[in-house]
């Protein structure tokens, strides 16, 4: 009988830093309001169906089925949906990561045609999303192990040479900063209280903050608590009070108008997208 066995030990000998924020499906609907934004950290889209543009400040360029947008962190942009064919995708926001383009490692982002590859990664990222979406027990574990396999099959099927990285000269203060916030953002938080935890001027550690992630330490705040709550939206029954108490917002009211103006959608409107879909 025949006996072969492949090592395996040398073909990933760095232990992954990447971390899953969220995955997510939506499809455009009449109601969705297509506003430039940005965030801290990367996100990967996947088109589904329907047809479209992603947008930056400076150019348009055509999406449809099956094509897979890489967005790096701090990348304002936006995606506008044709009418006629509403776009339908899946997304991820992933930390602790930055793409490299093969031919322009500094690029904001780049758009691949996955029409030939979609047997080959959509099948992870809906199995991400039945991991998400069911909350069992290692749900979350599993979910960061598919986006690691996630990753690495685009890298291969892409050709870019990117590589994930956590950049090495942020400040040991601002990773401190970065760290409280994501682990007490349910908590009443301000400017002099992140001041006091770091031993910093508050202005100071605004200025570093924003240098090391591009975004106030403030906004960062924000952004974590709105991602919060887009769950909480999707997946419990909570109240839109109970879900603004939760995620940190002082009342409903500022919770409403923090979410409309990050999002473009009423956190109801939101939530019935999403139970729609």
């Amino acid at each position: 009988m025949a006996h072969i066995q492949y090592s395996i030990t040398d073909l990933y000998s760095q232990e992954p830093i990447e971390r899953l924020l969220y995955i997510s499906s939506a499809t455009y609907g009449n109601d969705w309001i297509s506003m430039f934004h940005s965030h801290s950290f990367a996100e990967l889209f996947y088109v589904l169906d329907g047809q479209g543009h992603f947008c930056t400040e400076s150019e348009e360029v055509p999406i449809e089925r099956d094509s897979l947008i890489l967005i790096n962190p701090n990348i304002r942009h936006t995606e506008k949906s044709s009418v006629t064919h509403p776009l339908t995708y899946i997304v991820l926001g992933i930390d602790n990561l930055h793409f490299q383009f093969s031919g322009d490692e500094y690029s904001a982002y780049r758009v691949h045609d996955f029409y030939k590859h979609r047997d080959a990664c959509l099948p992870i990222m809906q199995m991400m999303l039945d991991e998400a979406r069911g909350r069992r027990a290692s749900s979350e574990l599993i979910c960061h192990h598919f986006l690691s396999i996630l990753l690495l099959k685009i890298l291969r099927i892409s050709g870019d040479q990117f590589t994930p990285y956590s950049s090495k000269n942020i400040p040991g203060e601002c990773e401190t900063i970065k760290y409280y916030i994501d682990t007490h953002y349910q908590e009443n938080i301000t400017l002099d209280k992140l001041a006091e935890v770091s031993h910093l001027n508050k202005f100071y550690l605004s200025h570093i903050f924003n240098r090391a992630f591009g975004i106030s330490p403030i906004t960062y705040l924000l952004e974590r608590r709105i991602l919060h709550s887009k769950e909480l939206l999707k997946s419990a029954d909570f109240s839109i009070t109970q879900i603004a108490h939760t995620t940190g917002f002082s009342s409903a009211n500022y919770f409403s108008q923090s979410f409309k103006r990050y999002t473009g959608l009423t956190p109801a409107a939101y939530r019935k997208n999403h139970q729609d879909t």
